[in-house]
């Protein structure tokens, strides 16, 4: 896939220009989110903001908006060149986004809060139980992926703002790729070891795709 043909779309859509103006380090996520990831991941972290806020609107959730706001945009900061240790992309995901929250002072209990929801984020049933912040970023995840969970007029306007952009292709691909260089990033039961699975069962690049 060569996506180098077309320029890819900023992160500068009103609605999220305006989330993150009023979340204490919201832009300084977003500039991290579009400068260290490949676009088609920084959508996706956008897309997962809108549909988690607008779950938590329509479930009433008691939920840290402002946590839900960096948990969301910076999910999958780990399948960026940021991530250079040998844990699971969730993990050092995780690591980076709470050093931001550090930087700019956030306190420790709401930074474990973040940690806590970009840790489990690809863990099924477990991030839906453990507190709403990790079930309004798992849905959110499963909203973007396919799941019937947002109306589908607001799920159009989204994508017209926040383009899809292969981003199931692109992030098998960046999480499978970086399993292969360290199996240490696959542990099993992992996403990562899945995706590494199967891509030994079949080199095609798509394949990983049956295990997304």
């Amino acid at each position: 896939m060569d996506d180098a043909a077309a320029p890819h779309p900023p992160l500068t859509a009103g609605w999220l220009v305006e989330v993150t103006d009023r979340v204490p380090a919201g832009r300084a996520a977003l500039d991290l989110l579009g400068g260290a990831c490949h676009p088609a991941i920084a959508h996706h972290g956008a897309r997962t903001l809108r549909y988690a806020l607008d779950l938590a609107d329509r479930s009433g959730a008691d939920v840290d908006r402002d946590a839900l706001v960096h948990a969301c945009l910076l999910h999958d900061l780990g399948a960026s060149a940021l991530a250079v240790g040998p844990e699971r992309f969730e993990v050092q995901g995780a690591d980076l986004a709470v050093a931001l929250l550090a930087e700019h002072g956030w306190a420790p209990s709401r930074r474990e809060q973040v940690w806590a929801a970009i840790a489990v984020h690809t863990s099924p049933h477990v991030a839906e139980r453990l507190s709403p912040l990790t079930r309004l970023v798992r849905l959110g995840v499963r909203a973007d992926f396919g799941d019937d969970l947002v109306d589908p007029a607001l799920r159009r306007a989204t994508e017209a703002d926040h383009p899809r952009l292969d981003a199931e292709w692109v992030l098998s691909g960046v999480v499978g790729d970086a399993a292969l260089r360290d199996g240490r990033r696959a542990p099993e039961t992992s996403w990562a070891a899945a995706l590494l699975a199967a891509h030994r069962a079949s080199p095609d690049p798509d394949a990983r795709l049956a295990a997304f």
